[in-house]
């Protein structure tokens, strides 16, 4: 039960970092619980511009590594809370655009904000919390960001009549720009020392590959998993709100205790269950047609994403300090480089030939997945000094 109590052991920096990652929740609860019906019902999006944009909004996270290494001088909380603020207004720019441009604009405009925000909250997540196992306070901020996403979702789904789309959206930006302004007050040096600008090393290999398999087959999931459920199954928005609704208090009950397990079993044998289980999901939403059971798969999808917790930790265990936060942002860059491509070859394999051969590729690049996995240490060495390796 105590590790339902986030603030009671937290110091004041990473109390503010949890403020944000709230106002990150928030925005998410919004746009999950509502975007696939904003672009369907009003703007009448079809598969393949819904791959252009979710293209174009990924390109910001391709070029992420070359941004960080531009940033890596200013501190990093002032960086991370104008990033949000940047969101914020994408998002909230939504509310005023009936037109596939305007959300494709918009959402290239939010999305370089998060993307921005992405290694930051990683390296200070890392650097603010006390102690060497770190899995479980990663899993916290899961579980709290998941639990600011349930708030926004129950307020959509008693408001979403009465606010429509328009106020929503506008509530949603808002409170993610307060996160913004709220972690622009949280310490400023992370770590003594100096840091690299730019970092690809060869024995961080693995996290790269891995970034690069979890960036195709977590967009896949994204792109198109809700979508399918509105465009091919007609679910109106009251579901989808109520689905993510309940995805979100599976995510909040069971995210630190995934954390825990990460810490406890080691990276390789989470990641391993955790692509097995997506293998089959995605599998489900290929061959099954009853739209309840894709409802249930949905839910397993997201409990199975444990790469971005145990990813960070294994780059923990690996790496100095010096690298941590430009591996992070080189990670997201790989992770980008599959997600810019995703969205434009499902799009277009959905349009041309069958939305279930989408699906069909996702499950493949799970069980790639799972086999590289095999190749990392069940409990990596620690290397945590602050002098340069030679490659």
């Amino acid at each position: 039960m105590n590790d339902y109590i986030f603030f009671k052991s937290w110091n004041r920096d990473f109390r503010l970092l949890a403020f944000a990652v709230c106002g990150v929740g928030a925005f998410f609860g919004v746009h999950f619980a509502l975007f696939n019906n904003f672009i369907v019902d009003r703007i009448g999006i079809e598969a393949h511009e819904l791959g252009y944009m979710e293209a174009l909004r990924e390109v910001p996270g391709f070029l992420n590594a070359l941004f960080i290494a531009i940033m890596i001088r200013f501190a990093p909380p002032i960086v991370g809370g104008l990033s949000l603020i940047v969101m914020g207004a994408g998002m909230a720019a939504y509310s005023q655009t009936d037109s596939f441009l305007g959300i494709l604009i918009f959402s290239f405009v939010w999305s370089i904000g998060f993307h921005a925000w992405t290694p930051l909250r990683g390296a200070m997540a890392l650097a603010y919390s006390e102690g060497e196992q770190k899995g479980k306070p990663l899993g916290q901020l899961r579980s709290l960001g998941s639990l600011a996403m349930l708030a926004t979702i129950i307020l959509c789904m008693f408001t979403v009549d009465l606010l429509e789309f328009k106020g929503l959206f506008q509530i949603g930006g808002l409170i993610a720009a307060l996160g913004g302004v709220a972690v622009m007050f949280a310490s400023p040096q992370l770590q003594a020392g100096k840091e690299d600008r730019f970092v690809l090393r060869k024995r961080y290999w693995l996290f790269y590959l891995l970034s690069f398999l979890q960036g195709w087959r977590k967009q896949i999931f994204v792109t198109f998993a809700i979508f399918a459920l509105v465009k091919v199954y007609d679910t109106d928005r009251n579901m989808i709100i109520k689905l993510v609704l309940i995805n979100q208090v599976i995510v909040f009950i069971f995210s630190p205790m995934m954390g825990w397990l990460v810490d406890r079993l080691g990276e390789r044998i989470m990641l391993s269950a955790s692509y097995i289980g997506l293998f089959f999901v995605f599998i489900g939403y290929a061959v099954l047609k009853n739209a309840t059971h894709l409802y249930v798969l949905y839910c397993i999808d997201n409990f199975l994403f444990v790469g971005g917790i145990a990813l960070t930790t294994y780059l923990n265990k690996i790496a100095p300090t010096r690298d941590i936060k430009p591996t992070l942002a080189m990670g997201v860059t790989m992770n980008h480089i599959a997600a810019v491509t995703s969205p434009l070859v499902g799009g277009l394999v959905w349009m041309k030939f069958d939305y279930r051969l989408v699906f069909i590729g996702g499950a493949a690049f799970a069980l790639t997945s799972l086999i590289v996995t095999q190749w990392m240490q069940a409990q990596p060495i620690m290397v945590k000094v602050e002098s340069k390796f030679a490659d």
